[in-house]
């Protein structure tokens, strides 16, 4: 998984108003998108590096599943109003009706708004009733597609807006801290509408190790397989998001569909009956068959590890076995609540070996190991929407990187409390160790940012508020 994490408030989302027919297949004149994908904006809002190829990649499925595609790529605001202008015109009458937007995305004053290139908006010094009058006339609304849509006649309406990117234009003069985020707000969806984020409120949107953003490699991948509802397509992407992140990134749908449901990319295929004229006659007597000769006895399986055994192996501090055990359970069993105590158990091993260790050493090195196997094990055994999935997650990505900082390995240090904060964005610890890191990567301010935030009294960590007001003390 690559380094690069966009922050908190970036999410994709899709909006889809269904009407009860809309499960009725439709001609490839029925169905019509309209997809964008910002990339080249100007070096103060920050170019992107998967925009194109997410918009490109949406554009061909579409084409493949019967849309009539209008694809723009690096739009001003008047050309994104065009071309809306020039879409509406298709919905009329439609099935489906699709809007994809792949780019920079920001809230102002509670609505959501798409960055088009060359845009001018500046909200550096504005107070609240300029920032809206800016947005209002140097954006798009995203409630303006949502309500075009709605009154030009398709009966099933799409809007996705793939704005997983970060920019320094989402903050004005007071929000200009390191830690303040940028990207869209919540949508909550009308009746018959499926609203789903790439991530859930706090987490972190991360880029992908390929050509696409995460999300949307794994949307296209479901959206493309035939035999699946509309939320199957879903679940299955939060599925494929959370194990590919470590449970780093949650995606989260807020459903609210009616009516039947509806196949993008065709309904289920159903098995033919054998023909009448595969029978054989019915006069004609059948042979007996030659029984086959009798198969070898099966070898036995292997028996399954108990808990008890594995718990004796994750309090003898024997990782690799322990974990390898849970991992034969989960292939067996499914995920399940059995994997609770000899992960915790195992957790503490972790952070026993590091409370009083100052350099590396053989026990940090097998810690930092242990971490590895357990993001491995917490994937595998553990259902994803299990209450101590997040927490524990959090706390392997934290430890780990305790391990690599006194491994002299800050910069894999950096990129797990990274992924650690934002699913326990409470924890003053992993703030304060992401400063450690910073700073000994030498990015001073940064580790300033978050030894103040560390030190503020709303963290109930009175420990780790303490160590961050002694790290200011010493960058003074």
């Amino acid at each position: 998984m690559p380094s690069r994490i966009f922050h908190t408030g970036c999410l994709c989302l899709l909006l889809a108003l269904f009407s009860p027919h809309a499960a009725a297949a439709p001609t490839p004149a029925e169905r019509t998108a309209l997809v964008i994908g910002n990339a080249k904006y100007e070096a103060a809002v920050g170019p992107l590096r998967n925009t194109a190829n997410d918009a490109k990649a949406v554009a061909k499925t579409l084409r493949d599943l019967g849309f009539a595609v209008i694809e723009k790529h690096d739009v001003t605001r008047d050309q994104l109003l065009k071309a809306v202008v020039e879409f509406r015109a298709t919905l009329t009458g439609a099935e489906v009706g699709l809007f994809y937007y792949a780019g920079h995305g920001i809230s102002v004053a509670g609505s959501n708004y798409l960055l088009p290139v060359k845009s001018g908006y500046s909200p550096e010094g504005a107070d609240d009733v300029t920032l809206r009058l800016l947005a209002e006339t140097k954006l798009f609304n995203v409630e303006q597609a949502v309500a075009d849509m709605k009154t030009a006649g398709a009966r099933c309406n799409l809007v996705i807006l793939d704005a997983c990117r970060t920019t320094a234009v989402a903050r004005t003069g007071r929000t200009r801290d390191a830690i303040s985020p940028g990207g869209l707000s919540e949508m909550k969806p009308p009746a018959g509408s499926l609203i789903a984020f790439a991530t859930d409120a706090g987490q972190t949107a991360l880029d992908g190790d390929g050509t696409n953003g995460l999300y949307t490699e794994e949307l296209l991948k479901h959206l493309r397989t035939p035999g699946l509802t509309v939320e199957q397509v879903f679940k299955r992407t939060r599925a494929g998001v959370l194990e590919r992140s470590n449970g780093g990134q949650i995606p989260a749908e807020y459903s609210r569909l009616v009516g039947d449901d509806i196949y993008l990319a065709g309904q289920p295929a159903v098995a033919a009956a054998p023909t009448p004229a595969a029978m054989p006659p019915a006069a004609l007597p059948v042979p007996e068959p030659t029984p086959p000769p009798a198969p070898p006895a099966p070898t036995p399986a292997p028996a399954l590890p108990t808990l008890t055994a594995l718990m004796k192996l994750a309090k003898a501090g024997k990782a690799a076995e322990c974990l390898e055990g849970l991992q034969q359970l989960a292939q067996a069993k499914g995920p399940g609540d059995y994997a609770v105590e000899p992960i915790e158990v195992l957790l503490d091993h972790v952070k026993d070996d590091l409370k009083d260790a100052t350099q590396s050493s053989p026990a940090v090195e097998s810690s930092a190991a242990t971490c590895e196997l357990l993001l491995k094990a917490l994937r595998e055994c553990l259902p994803p929407d299990h209450a101590q999935k997040i927490p524990f997650t959090a706390k392997t990505l934290n430890r780990r990187g305790d391990a690599l900082l006194l491994l002299d390995r800050a910069d894999e240090a950096l990129d797990a409390y990274n992924a650690a904060l934002p699913l326990t964005p409470e924890d003053s610890y992993i703030r304060y160790n992401r400063g450690r890191a910073h700073l000994a990567l030498g990015n001073t301010s940064e580790a300033k940012a978050d030894f103040t935030e560390a030190a503020s009294p709303k963290y109930k960590q009175l420990k780790a508020r303490k160590l961050a007001e002694e790290a200011l003390a010493k960058l003074k």
